[in-house]
């Protein structure tokens, strides 16, 4: 009698097969978990773009003057006392302040100097200083905010105002919007 074969697959080739599918799935989740903080990323710019031009609308609407302060793990949005000359949290409910994701690095710049963010602990409850103005006169004091996942220097997001146009937000890899 020739020999008689089963049909089916051999060890061999079932482990072969195993590899390559965890190898494949490795590669997929590390990919896929970048894409997501990336993702995250961008959620966070979108909102606080969105947010300094709703602050700077406020501002002109309600004629008065709105400070933005922001750390390495939050920012708010104060707004001014005429009477008691000082600044203090805004009573705008979406004005209010928000923490910021612990991956997440800002950089801001205004007038070419660059503040050391988490450093500064001059602000205190009582005396609360913005960063930046947005005024009633439609004007935004000149900045740059620089959002990015720590520890890597491209991709950052960048919202800016050169004080006299619109906030502008600049994607990574697109045009200016």
């Amino acid at each position: 009698m020739k020999g008689h074969y089963e049909k089916g697959f051999t060890l061999i080739e079932i482990l072969v097969v195993m590899v390559l599918l965890g190898l494949l799935s490795g590669v997929a989740i590390f990919t896929l978990g970048s894409g997501k903080l990336q993702r995250e990323l961008e959620v966070e710019a979108q909102r606080l773009h969105t947010l300094l031009r709703m602050a700077s609308e406020e501002a002109i609407l309600s004629n008065s003057e709105i400070g933005f302060s922001i750390d390495d793990d939050h920012y708010e949005f104060l707004e001014y006392d005429d009477e008691k000359q000082t600044w203090s949290s805004s009573s705008v409910s979406v004005l209010k302040m928000r923490d910021l994701p612990e991956w997440l690095a800002p950089i801001f710049e205004r007038e070419g100097q660059t503040k050391i963010l988490g450093k500064d602990s001059s602000d205190t409850k009582d005396s609360k200083k913005p960063d930046m103005m947005l005024l009633s006169s439609g004007e935004v004091t000149p900045f740059t905010i620089t959002l990015q996942v720590q520890n890597k220097n491209e991709g950052g997001f960048i919202i800016s105002s050169d004080g006299l146009e619109e906030i502008k937000l600049v994607i990574p890899g697109k045009e200016e919007e």
